[in-house]
């Protein structure tokens, strides 16, 4: 008997249950705990730098006047490297104190990626791609702060090109960021875009069927 199972984290089960003429769908559920969510559109003309800076500062704040004797990691996605790059050259030179913070993206070596699996002190600020959605876990995450951007691969058949443009996430990929800071305590998710841009989003992020050259598909 030939048995085929498909898996996700994301995946619109009912519409491939109906076109499978009915499948069965098993949910296997992780431990979660419940995730505060906030909205922080930017300001008209606030740089996006300043904008994260912003948060970590309240959310410094939020922590001194809850008297938390250990400072929580912050696990933030950014669209692409240009943006962690120019993140990180900005926070290093802003006064945080106690914080540590490193850049996460496929490119980097795997001895530089897993530097966010060593042990620290204070708090650890994380920029990270959409690498950090689905392909791994960050440990010890307590804020995500999600700009809701991510590059996307597409092809463009009339001119026979790839392209990687900087496209607003789907619903289910901001609520799979979401759910990065809900694995060991509660957690606050920072959205750095208003409720309303959430709500008129697709629902599931278009299927990479639809995006590639299915001449390269072998």
């Amino acid at each position: 008997d030939l048995k085929v199972i498909i898996t996700s984290a994301t995946i619109d089960h009912e519409r491939f249950a109906e076109h499978f003429n009915g499948a069965p769908v098993l949910e296997v559920s992780g431990r979660t705990y419940p995730v505060e969510m906030r909205y922080r559109p930017p300001a008209e003309g606030q740089e996006l730098s300043r904008q994260i800076e912003e948060v970590l500062r309240e959310i410094q704040r939020d922590e001194r006047q809850q008297g938390l004797p250990v400072a929580r990691d912050v696990l933030v996605f950014l669209a692409g490297e240009r943006d962690i790059r120019d993140v990180h050259h900005h926070l290093k030179h802003c006064d945080l104190k106690d914080t540590e913070i490193l850049p996460l993206y496929a490119r980097l070596s795997q001895a530089e990626q897993h530097r966010i699996f060593s042990s620290h002190r204070g708090r650890r600020v994380v920029l990270s791609t959409n690498v950090a959605e689905t392909s791994l876990t960050v440990p010890g995450i307590r804020y995500v702060v999600d700009t809701g951007m991510a590059r996307i691969s597409r092809y463009n058949a009339r001119t026979h090109t790839h392209r990687l443009p900087i496209e607003p996430v789907s619903q289910s990929s901001a609520d799979q960021r979401k759910g990065r800071c809900g694995r060991l305590e509660g957690g606050i998710c920072i959205r750095l875009y208003g409720e309303e841009d959430f709500e008129s989003r697709p629902r599931f992020t278009s299927p990479e069927l639809q995006r590639a050259n299915l001449a390269d598909v072998t």
